[in-house]
């Protein structure tokens, strides 16, 4: 079974040799094939050359690298399109969700298609948590969405997943209700979440608060129109 570890990275020079060794170190352990593939967000820092001295030394990494930066979700919609395992890992590249954390989520996928953790003492500031607790309500409330942390950035699903689903801007928020709605079996897992060490989150609070409801919006439309079927007999 191969594994393709997908990782978004803007602005993460500080972490990346840190995140680098211990993710090479929780794959070992995970599988004998697999690949590590960085996608760079146009990052205006060293993460570009430090990603490519890694690779030097690592003959799994892919890097991709873009002229502009594009967000998080168009990362990880070009790392998808590039990884050839069987199933895909998510994780970002600052640490807060430590790659140890990996084999918690294999636990679960023999009975389950989509894994995704859920952090347990999450440490952000009081002003994100607020925020997420609001969005979570509305996405509750206007999508009938019960995933516990659509904000945890580790995740594992089987490459269906990302043959299936709709992908557009900010559709990472909403991974989990979409997988669901496709029909895929979706398992949460607690998982731990550590101190931002190395530079700053690159959210601001309130362009993310416009966003997600002009989001709500468009994935409100969309859930009503998914195309979705069980085949009962074909010859």
């Amino acid at each position: 079974m191969k594994f393709s570890a997908v990782i978004p990275v803007f602005n993460e020079a500080e972490s990346l040799e840190t995140f680098q060794k211990e993710l090479y170190e929780a794959m070992q352990k995970t599988s004998s094939d697999y690949e590590i593939i960085y996608v760079d967000d146009a990052s205006t820092d060293s993460s570009l050359d430090i990603l490519k001295k890694l690779a030097k030394n690592c003959e799994q990494i892919k890097i991709i690298s873009f002229k502009e930066n594009r967000g998080q979700s168009t990362a990880l919609v070009a790392g998808f399109k590039q990884a050839r395992g069987e199933w895909i890992i998510t994780l970002d590249a600052d640490l807060q969700n430590p790659p140890q954390e990996i084999p918690k989520l294999l636990r679960f996928s023999d009975k389950f298609d989509f894994i995704t953790g859920v952090r347990r003492k999450r440490e952000d500031s009081s002003l994100r948590k607020i925020s997420s607790s609001i969005a979570k309500f509305f996405r509750l409330l206007i999508l009938g969405d019960t995933t516990k942390d659509t904000g945890c950035s580790l995740r594992l699903f089987k490459r269906e997943v990302v043959e299936q689903l709709p992908f557009f801007k900010n559709f990472h928020r909403f991974f989990t209700l979409l997988a669901r709605r496709y029909g895929f079996k979706i398992k949460e897992v607690t998982v731990k979440h550590n101190v931002r060490k190395f530079g700053k989150s690159k959210y601001k609070t309130l362009k993310r608060t416009w966003e997600g409801i002009f989001d709500l919006i468009g994935v409100c439309w969309l859930k009503k129109r998914i195309i979705n079927y069980e085949i009962k007999y074909k010859r």
